[in-house]
């Protein structure tokens, strides 16, 4: 059961209130991620206090009444809707940390790839040269079509290490390479 403003200004004391106002979708995107941490530590000491209430009057009940469950009817009622409200309250701020902590954390990572990309070497017009050849000759003409530059080479190591199935041909390989060693080794 939600609880609204009404229920919890029935069930709480001023201070309680305070932390259940402060909760709430109105006041919650307020808050500072320290002054969060704050009162999700303090919701989380009041849940505790009304859980371990409740288990303190459930044994009490227990030894008086000589039921095996040790609950009476209303004898902890209030106590249980105070530990289920203040359960309400901390699920809710730390919904909001975690939310907070995943935009921080997306936010230094696009910090993080403006300055990798600031830093990334521009790649150059310019084409390389191999030494000793000319503009024409043979020596150009061996080198071919498997010439590439330096920034293609990168480019190109980048998809490669980018590629979903990279891992799976390389396991291919070292499982192929196994399979070659044992015939190898069946044949002495």
């Amino acid at each position: 059961m939600a609880y609204n403003r009404n229920h919890a200004r029935a069930l709480c004391t001023d201070n309680e209130y305070k932390l259940f106002t402060a909760s709430l979708s109105d006041e919650i995107t307020g808050h500072t991620p320290a002054r969060l941490q704050s009162k999700i530590e303090r919701a989380r000491k009041l849940r505790d206090k009304y859980r371990d209430l409740i288990k303190r009057q459930r044994l009490a009940n227990r030894a008086r009444t000589g039921s095996k469950k040790g609950n009476r009817v209303d004898s902890n009622a209030r106590t249980g809707d105070k530990e289920k409200l203040f359960a309400e309250v901390l699920g809710r701020l730390e919904a909001r940390a975690e939310k907070l902590d995943a935009a921080a954390k997306r936010k230094a990572d696009r910090a993080a790839l403006a300055v990798i990309a600031a830093t990334k070497k521009k790649p150059t017009t310019k084409r390389p040269t191999v030494p000793g050849s000319g503009k024409s000759g043979p020596a150009r003409k061996a080198r071919g079509t498997g010439f590439t530059s330096e920034s293609a080479r990168s480019s190109a190591q980048d998809k490669m290490a980018r590629d979903n199935r990279s891992g799976s041909r390389k396991g291919m390989a070292t499982a192929a390479g196994k399979r070659s060693q044992a015939r190898r080794d069946n044949r002495r």
